[in-house]
């Protein structure tokens, strides 16, 4: 009975590591990137999503400090702080695009409609960067460029070639240079803070389930309980 009693705690035991091992790996970004509370957003139409997030470098660079480091390491999605260097990122989330070739194009836009949310109010005015069809095995597209100008632009990831031929296999990302910040909406705030709870309350309650017939006052509950319920029926 004692040797199934120590092989059954062990048993236990080894879940539990396993169980914090898995929600240590859980925490990684699948991405090699620094990415604060501002983590970009998901960029999709009906056929394709990216993870798209966006860097601007820091005006004075040459310094060494902390700030400047916090600062070329925050991460945007849509709304760019400041024009100067940016860095785009877009993580394919489609296993079949990493096996198909995709062409960049960032372009200047003028807003000639009424609603900005809708990208056929938004007339092209001038390709400022072009990167030829590629294929991207490891999932991640990285671009640079230098954006001197505010105002609005877009970043087209166009699938299978410089020229698709539907209107789907160009994927738009909608940018704003120097017009706004992005706000941190309230449901990343509670994903966080579930994510938090569920990674310490979880293995914390499994270390209790192990835990608990080792305390000498719960046993000798049990055991009185045992012992008057014996009484009971013997009476």
């Amino acid at each position: 009975m004692t040797k199934l009693y120590v092989t059954a705690k062990l048993r236990l035991l080894f879940l539990m590591v396993c169980v914090l091992m898995l929600t240590a790996c859980n925490r990684v970004s699948p991405v090699q990137h620094h990415y604060s509370t501002n983590v970009g957003c998901i960029v999709a139409n009906d056929f394709y999503a990216v993870y798209f997030s966006s860097y601007v470098e820091p005006e004075d660079n040459t310094s060494d400090s902390t700030e400047n480091r916090e600062a070329l390491f925050k991460s945007h999605c849509r709304n760019i702080p400041s024009t100067g260097t940016v860095y785009f990122t877009a993580d394919l989330v489609d296993e079949d695009l990493r096996e198909t070739p995709i062409s960049l194009r960032l372009v200047e836009q003028e807003f000639i409609g009424e609603d900005e949310n809708l990208a056929s109010d938004y007339r092209d005015i001038r390709t400022i960067e072009e990167v030829n069809s590629k294929i991207y095995s490891q999932g991640t597209i990285e671009m640079q460029t230098v954006i001197e100008s505010k105002g609005h632009y877009a970043l087209y990831l166009i699938v299978g070639g410089d020229k698709p031929l539907f209107e789907d296999d160009i994927l738009r990302v909608p940018l704003n240079v120097g017009m706004g910040t992005d706000a941190t909406p309230i449901w990343l705030y509670i994903l966080k803070v579930t994510e938090i709870i569920m990674t310490f309350m979880f293995p914390a309650f499994v270390l209790l389930l192990i835990t608990l017939p080792m305390l000498p006052k719960l046993r000798l509950a049990v055991l009185s309980k045992i012992l008057s319920g014996a009484q009971s029926r013997w009476s």
